[in-house]
C-alpha cells in the first residue's frame, strides 16, 4: 500500500471555537457511522464548503460569531495534503468574487467549513466524506478495504 502524503494543519481557535470542531467532529461520526480522525472532519468540512456557491461561502464569511470562534489555542491536526489545495481553491474563489476584498486566510475557511457540517444534509455530508477518502483522507477502521469481505 502507498503511504499517503500527509501533513499538519494548524487551527487557532477559542474556546468557543473548538466547541465548534467537537460538535462537527462528534456529528460527522453520527452521520458516517465511522471512528475518524479529528484532520479527516477538518477535510470534510472543507469538502462541503467547496460544494456550496461562491456567495453562499461570502455570507458565511461575513457572520458575526466568525470574530470569536478563531482564537489563542492552537491545535493540530494531520490531514491530507489535498485539504490544503482544495481550501485556497476556496480562498481565491472568494477573492475573484469580491474585487478589491481580500482573500481569506485559511483559518477563517477552516472555521467557516466546520461550522457548516452541523448545518448540512446528510447526503451532501457522506458525498463531501467519500471525496475526502479518495484524496488521501485517513481511512476510519470500519471501512479499511482490508476489513471488506468480497
Amino acid at each position: 500500500m502507498m503511504a499517503r502524503a500527509r501533513r499538519s494543519f494548524k487551527l487557532r481557535l477559542s474556546s468557543a471555537g473548538l466547541d465548534v470542531l467537537i460538535e462537527s467532529h462528534c456529528h460527522l461520526i453520527r452521520i458516517t457511522r465511522s471512528l475518524i480522525a479529528w484532520g479527516t472532519t477538518l477535510h470534510v468540512a472543507v469538502e462541503h464548503l467547496d460544494t456550496l456557491s461562491t456567495a453562499e461561502i461570502i455570507d458565511q464569511l461575513k457572520a458575526l460569531e466568525l470574530g470569536c470562534l478563531g482564537g489563542g489555542e492552537e491545535h493540530h491536526v494531520g490531514a491530507s495534503h489535498r485539504l490544503w489545495d482544495v481550501a485556497t481553491r476556496i480562498t481565491e474563489r472568494v477573492q475573484e468574487s469580491s474585487p478589491g476584498g481580500r482573500q481569506p486566510n485559511l483559518g477563517t475557511i477552516y472555521i467557516v467549513a466546520l461550522m457548516q457540517i452541523p448545518k448540512a444534509d446528510q447526503v451532501d455530508l457522506m458525498s463531501a466524506f467519500d471525496r475526502a477518502l479518495q484524496s488521501g483522507a485517513r481511512t476510519p477502521a470500519s471501512r479499511d478495504a482490508d476489513d471488506l469481505v468480497r
